[in-house]
């Protein structure tokens, strides 16, 4: 079965346009300037001053793997609130993470195999404020049925890795315009994959999920892309290098990120929830693929309960490059149909 906002069930259809393969969830791609598609169918509570004190309340605990401590280290050295280091809590593990009373857990997964998570652990994380780097926390976040999952991300980005800060619900209006370099020492040629995973969210910013996803910075070099996002209580960054390689500016944005989710007010759980599409002939034009002031992708959701026959004809004109995908939603990717023209 699957469900219109459930990840692992849900079925779309996406248009966008076919250049080189991107990494998306369950739907459809094409590109085209003009097409038509036929379709049946998320405070150091400082101990009053006396003989006896009570110890501080750490604001934040992180859990990183043995094999990943020099990030989740090094982000005791970085984070810092005007002048003063916050505190921190240690996880050995993520079920100890959940365990501890902080306010947020800060979870290092830069690796793509993210360790078993038992159902009960899911629904704990489900209530927690969470801040994930790296290409597992996108899969954590899949699994907890949040649009910032790893289907919906790229790898890779041009080097040298810079970003755009844009105005988000959770920082507001940015204070600097200007492009902010990621790392000191900025790699000559693209990012080795295998030692730093830079990945971004795909989010056009004429796209859908604007609704329901606060971008908080996107890859200067491809608008489209977003590798530091939220969506309800959660924080994605795809961007897993140690904050020893930060430049300061990097840092500032990391550390008002971590801060200003912690003073947001939890909110309850919640995941999408997307209109059905109707059956019916649906008329549309895209912009060229790329494009970040019109739309170049277009998607239609589906909700079976049971098996049926399935049918999409798509008539495209002004465009040679189109690519149509039905796939289903989720890390499992269900199920997965191309056709390019």
């Amino acid at each position: 079965m699957t469900s219109v906002r459930s990840f692992v069930n849900v079925d779309r259809l996406r248009i966008l346009p076919f250049v080189a393969p991107k990494v998306y969830s369950m739907r459809v791609v094409a590109l085209a300037s003009s097409l038509i598609l036929l379709v049946r169918v998320i405070s150091l509570s400082a101990a009053d001053p006396g003989t006896e004190r009570k110890p501080a309340t750490a604001r934040f605990v992180v859990y990183a793997s043995e094999a990943d401590t020099e990030i989740g280290s090094s982000l005791f050295r970085a984070l810092y609130s005007n002048g003063k280091r916050e505190r921190f809590d240690k996880a050995q593990t993520i079920e100890q993470a959940i365990e501890s009373t902080a306010d947020v857990l800060v979870l290092v997964l830069p690796t793509r195999d993210l360790p078993k998570l038992e159902k009960g652990t899911l629904e704990s994380l489900k209530k927690r404020k969470i801040i994930g780097i790296g290409y597992g926390a996108a899969q954590l976040f899949g699994q907890l049925g949040l649009e910032i999952n790893g289907g919906a991300c790229a790898h890779g980005v041009q080097a040298p890795p810079s970003l755009t800060i844009v105005k988000s619900q959770l920082l507001g209006e940015p204070k600097h315009t200007e492009p902010l370099l990621v790392l000191r020492d900025q790699p000559v040629a693209e990012p080795d994959a295998s030692k730093l995973d830079l990945f971004a969210v795909f989010l056009p910013p004429r796209g859908s999920k604007g609704s329901v996803v606060d971008v908080i910075a996107r890859w200067t070099s491809d608008m489209n892309y977003a590798p530091i996002v939220r969506q309800g209580n959660c924080i994605l960054i795809g961007i897993p290098a140690p904050a020893t390689l930060w430049t300061p500016a990097y840092a500032d944005l990391i550390r008002e990120t971590c801060l200003a989710l912690q003073d947001r007010k939890l909110e309850a759980y919640s995941t999408a929830r997307w209109e059905v599409t109707k059956p019916g002939t649906y008329e549309f034009s895209l912009s060229p693929r790329g494009s970040t002031d019109v739309p170049f992708e277009k998607t239609f959701y589906f909700h079976f309960t049971e098996t049926k026959g399935f049918r999409a004809k798509l008539e495209h004109k002004g465009s040679n490059s189109m690519m149509l995908l039905f796939t289903g939603e989720g890390e499992s990717q269900d199920h997965w149909t191309r056709m390019d023209a």
